[in-house]
């Protein structure tokens, strides 16, 4: 981190340009991201033919976010449930083709890319198959289920020269974009100590989802769907709530967690996995069959400063990300940013010199403001806050930036490798949890070791 001295009249002059900033400004309205402004009709040349492959809780909000975007036509859909394919429709709008086959999509060669919102355990598989096949692809976060995927995941989109964009979505984010800013501009001095936390406090949070009415082995391809796990019986509780079991998902880490750690890595410019990482928690209040924490809790080591995760799914607390520094503290939560400046000097004689007797305890408090009144009236901690414009949406920008990329064929904001370097940490935290231990990342050998 830059550590030069950073002065507020800086700070507002590099502040990106916003109609009637001025030095007494308290909140500032960002410019808006591509997505936003994309409202012009794209030329028909320039439109992209889309494919989904899972048209779950998440996949259904992506679709409909896509097409929402200018020149994004959705031309066929994948799901192992038939219900989903009458709700792909549905949200399309017209009887576009459905099956239960995802390579179908893949073969389609009016299809120019797809996305992936499977769960986590066909990630690795569907995004090599998209390589192979030579469709560009949006994929679900976290990126991976299991460490050596990333890798073949990162070979299969070099190989192939495609574009591969993960789906958490913070780098798209113009409160992280300004956070990033202010941190490497050295607006809070040097970092120590960043901090992400999440909460929630309802069976909804806590993925105890309701299963389809409907659901049978009938219209539901169980095996397919169990892929490469054990093989169990039809079970519509593990269709629906698959990431509370190891075998399908990665936890809250790989919920939850993997969108903190995005933003951090993004925002602090981390380019690789942390060193260590020690974690603790349990299953507390949902002892519904589960056999991944509801409260995790996570001490990561990254070299130049401590990363502390809080994942909380027995208590509400807003989302929140802070990054503390020697100059200030930077803090994102609900969707804005706070800068607050802090000068690190003594405001006053402190509390020590209380303990010496009355004409010492005088005379070193007479000195002390002789030596300090000047600066004091020259400085002192001031609060910006930067908000997004009204209707702004991260999942519209980071889906635009992908779209972007596959028309320019210039990189994605979020590929393979920083994909890789966040899933590795959601799995050190989870080997942590289970394995009761320190582990440490093994980058020579790719591995994470206790």
């Amino acid at each position: 981190m830059n550590n030069r001295r950073f002065s507020r009249r800086d700070f507002m002059r590099g502040t990106a340009a916003v109609a009637g900033a001025t030095l007494a400004s308290k909140t500032i309205l960002l410019d808006p991201g591509r997505a936003y402004a994309a409202v012009a009709a794209v030329p028909p040349s320039d439109t992209l033919r889309l494919g989904i492959i899972g048209i779950g809780m998440q996949g259904n909000g992506l679709l409909r976010t896509a097409i929402s975007l200018p020149g994004i036509e959705c031309v066929a859909a994948c799901d192992l449930y038939d219900g989903r394919h009458e709700l792909a429709r549905e949200i399309v709008g017209k009887p576009i083709p459905v099956t239960r086959r995802y390579q179908d999509l893949l073969d389609n060669k009016e299809i120019d890319c797809i996305i992936n919102a499977t769960p986590d355990h066909w990630h690795k598989q569907i995004v090599v198959d998209c390589c192979s096949a030579g469709k560009d692809v949006y994929s679900e976060k976290p990126m991976t289920h299991g460490v050596s995927e990333g890798f073949e995941m990162i070979a299969a989109a070099q190989k192939n020269n495609r574009i591969v964009q993960i789906g958490s979505q913070f780098p798209s984010s113009i409160i992280f974009a300004k956070a990033k800013e202010l941190l490497a501009q050295g607006a809070i001095g040097d970092v120590h100590t960043i901090e992400g936390v999440t909460g929630r406090n309802s069976p909804d949070g806590a993925w105890e989802y309701p299963p389809p009415p409907d659901l049978s082995p009938q219209n539901l391809d169980w095996d397919t769907w169990l892929g490469t796990t054990p093989k169990i019986p039809f079970n519509p509780e593990r269709f629906a709530r698959w990431r509370c079991w190891q075998a399908y998902g990665s936890g809250a880490a790989g919920d939850l967690m993997v969108h903190l750690l995005t933003g951090i890595h993004y925002a602090a410019g981390i380019t690789r996995p942390p060193e260590r990482a020690q974690s603790t928690g349990g299953i507390f209040r949902f002892k519904d069959g589960r056999d991944v924490p509801d409260v995790h809790h996570v001490l990561y080591d990254y070299g130049q400063f401590p990363v502390i995760i809080k994942l909380i799914l027995t208590c509400e607390t807003p989302g929140s990300t802070r990054f503390y520094g020697t100059g200030g503290l930077l803090e994102i939560t609900s969707g804005e940013l706070t800068y607050t400046t802090q000068d690190g000097t003594d405001h006053g004689p402190g509390g020590y010199y209380n303990s010496f007797p009355k004409a010492l305890r005088e005379e070193y408090a007479k000195k002390w403001h002789l030596e300090n009144d000047a600066r004091l009236a020259k400085t002192g901690s001031e609060t910006v806050t930067f908000r997004p414009p009204q209707g702004y949406d991260i999942t519209r920008e980071h889906l635009q930036n992908f779209f972007d990329s596959v028309r320019s064929r210039k990189p994605v904001i979020e590929d393979t490798v920083f994909g890789n370097n966040t899933a590795i940490a959601c799995h050190m935290a989870n080997a942590s949890y289970f394995q009761k231990n320190i582990v440490r990342w093994d980058g020579i050998a790719k591995e994470i070791r206790s």
